[in-house]
């Protein structure tokens, strides 16, 4: 077998390899499809709040880190099409960057090979090393055929969105209430008791009032909910049905702080007056809420 016919015989491999890689990724793509899509029908048949939550399974492509290891692999200073930095990245998105994203193998693989055949003389142009050096040139030739059937740059993520925007992204307070949402939302049917400790940290009232509430409201009807918490706007809003109040006293020499409950529902008149000592707006905002709740008030 002559060079030339060793030549073809490597290039095939590598374009069959290449492949089979993106064939893997998009069957990975799709199974992750199949395994969220029982939750994206819930969300998206979800009124309110839950409605704005969502999930994306998509691949994701580093162009900046495949550009910046080709242009290493390159003198820029040399005259020709790749010469500067960011060049390469210009002829990467206008050739690859489409079928990398949303393209399937057979897809994929031709663009490499157009990519290839439009560019590789070129790209040989811009080599560092001088042809005359032998062992040096084939070692640089070597590396630039990884670079050019590489993928580790190619990659497949999930992610959850509210409102559009990957949680990730959002503030911690929002997160919060996102990873909430979730969670109430697929253990909607669940009767079992749910204890959350604390979920107005790093949350606004508005938050708390426009996105927890009505799903704690939701969840009382079907399950037992205990909630620890120090504020009193989800404890009146969600109209508990069984306030205890904890209260931690002076800590002894050496010894641990006595801590006293104090229990009863919203009607009891000493529960209230604690109730009211935390709450935003004290026994007036109390009082508007009691009416809009109908909470009977005893004297």
């Amino acid at each position: 077998m002559g060079a030339s016919q060793r030549l073809e015989v490597l290039v095939s491999e590598r374009c069959d390899s290449y492949k089979r890689v993106f064939s893997a990724l998009i069957a990975e793509e799709q199974v992750l499809q199949e395994l969220y899509s029982p939750i994206k029908q819930r969300l998206e048949s979800a009124q309110g709040t839950l409605n704005k939550l969502s999930f994306s399974v998509a691949r994701t492509v580093d162009i900046e880190a495949w550009s910046a290891e080709g242009e290493s692999l390159l003198n820029l200073s040399k005259k020709g099409p790749f010469r500067g930095r960011g060049t390469l990245r210009e002829k990467v998105l206008e050739s690859l960057n489409t079928p990398w994203l949303c393209g399937d193998d057979e897809t994929v693989l031709a663009a490499l090979r157009e990519f290839i055949k439009n560019y590789h003389e070129q790209l040989v142009e811009h080599a560092p090393v001088a042809t005359s050096d032998l062992a040096e040139y084939r070692r640089w030739t070597k590396r630039l055929a990884q670079w050019l059937y590489g993928t580790d740059h190619i990659s497949v993520r999930y992610a959850i969105n509210y409102d559009g925007v990957e949680i990730q992204k959002l503030s911690p307070g929002t997160r919060g209430i996102v990873l909430l949402l979730l969670y109430l939302s697929l253990d909607a049917k669940d009767s079992r008791p749910l204890i959350i400790d604390q979920p107005e940290e790093n949350l606004d009232p508005k938050s708390i009032y426009n996105d927890l509430v009505p799903l704690f409201m939701a969840a009382k009807s079907t399950r037992q909910v205990i909630m620890v918490t120090h504020n009193a706007n989800l404890v009146v809003n969600t109209d508990a049905d069984q306030i205890i109040i904890a209260e931690c006293g002076p800590h002894g020499n050496g010894q641990l702080p006595p801590i006293t409950y104090l229990s009863g529902g919203l009607e009891d008149r000493l529960i209230r007056e604690r109730v009211c000592e935390i709450l935003e707006g004290g026994e007036t905002a109390f009082k508007e809420r009691a009416r809009r709740l109908r909470v009977r008030l005893s004297r």
